[in-house]
């Protein structure tokens, strides 16, 4: 009994908790409302602004029985519907309204934030549902890694790994976290065994040729980078790897290949004008190098005046600073 009561207890304040994230949400003004002289929707907004999301609810249901499909009415039916944590029931409305208007801002909007609502209560299931799984571990690495709380990210994935020792997506996340940390031996170690476990892991390959280069082995790099070009020929970042390993070892020529390459790919790609220019230097090739270097200092003034852009409109200027993990379209070349 006293259990039941606690579950019960525990649904009421989820639904409290709820109510409480969307109530934001029910006190911006709908644009759709102005004008409106019919009684009904009076009542619909007093009923929502007096915190009586029911009958708002039924009010709203009751304007879409005479005007079916319109997407306004179903904004705000979704709306009432999130505040009470009817979330699929608000998402399937706020659907409906899109397939009407698919660039009503409003509905697009709190669609937005409904989603990021459902995405977070998946995970809280999971959790719940198989809290010392594989995947649970890693939803809750992730998260701390995101917040950059490492030593518990490391404890959740150490944790996922006692559970499944060859889960190549966890042996990355740590491979990748060391990485960034400058501890290439440990990281070597993660990145090798999930390269054994999945042969075709692009992330894994590239990793250990990252961590390779900075380790001042750049024969070792190149021969893991190559192999991740087999796994993904359309990776920048890793012909820009390359290309930087072959010129640490004095392939001066092989090394232009791989960087042009990269740019092909990237043209904005800073970095591998930099290389480039020492490459065609190398090769004696005066006129190229003197492109590659003007060109990559016209990206780094671009970038520098892109700050001072951002800077001076009052917006929060975006530093640079390393991320918790990589886009899997923007793979960064950085350790």
């Amino acid at each position: 009994m006293d259990g039941a009561i606690e579950s019960d207890r525990r649904r009421a304040a989820k639904k409290t908790r709820l109510a409480a994230v969307f109530l934001g949400l029910t006190y911006a003004p709908a644009a759709w409302l102005a004008g409106q002289q019919d009684r009904l929707l009076s009542d619909y907004a007093k009923a929502l602004y007096q915190n009586q999301f029911a009958k708002s609810e039924a009010l709203a249901t009751q304007f879409l029985r005479t005007h079916p499909g319109q997407p306004d009415g179903l904004v705000v039916l979704a709306r009432a519907q999130m505040a009470q944590g009817k979330l699929h029931a608000a998402y399937q409305n706020l659907t409906k309204a899109l397939q009407t208007n698919p660039k009503h801002i409003d509905a697009l909007y709190y669609l937005s934030r409904l989603s990021l609502a459902l995405s977070q209560g998946e995970y809280e299931k999971l959790v719940q549902t198989a809290p010392n799984s594989v995947r649970a571990h890693q939803v809750l690495g992730d998260a701390y890694r995101g917040r950059q709380e490492l030593a518990q990210a490391e404890a959740e994935y150490q944790a996922a790994l006692s559970i499944e020792p060859e889960a190549v997506e966890i042996l990355d996340a740590l491979g990748e976290m060391k990485r960034w940390q400058f501890k290439f031996d440990e990281a070597v170690s993660y990145y090798s065994r999930a390269l054994a476990a999945q042969p075709r892991d692009y992330e894994s390959a590239y990793g250990l040729g990252a961590c390779y280069l900075y380790l001042q082995q750049p024969e070792r790099a190149a021969e893991f980078l190559q192999r991740a070009l087999e796994i993904d020929p359309r990776s920048a970042a890793a012909h820009l790897a390359l290309g930087d390993a072959y010129l640490r070892s004095g392939k001066a020529q092989e090394a232009v290949s791989e960087l042009n390459r990269a740019v092909t790919i990237a043209p904005e790609m800073r970095q591998a004008y930099v290389l480039l220019a020492r490459a065609y230097s190398r090769l004696d090739q005066k006129e190229a190098a003197d492109r590659a270097a003007a060109k990559a200092q016209a990206l780094q003034q671009k970038e520098s005046q892109g700050l001072v852009d951002t800077l001076s409109s009052g917006e929060p200027a975006t530093l640079p600073s390393r991320p918790a993990s990589k886009p899997a379209d923007a793979r960064n070349p950085q350790p």
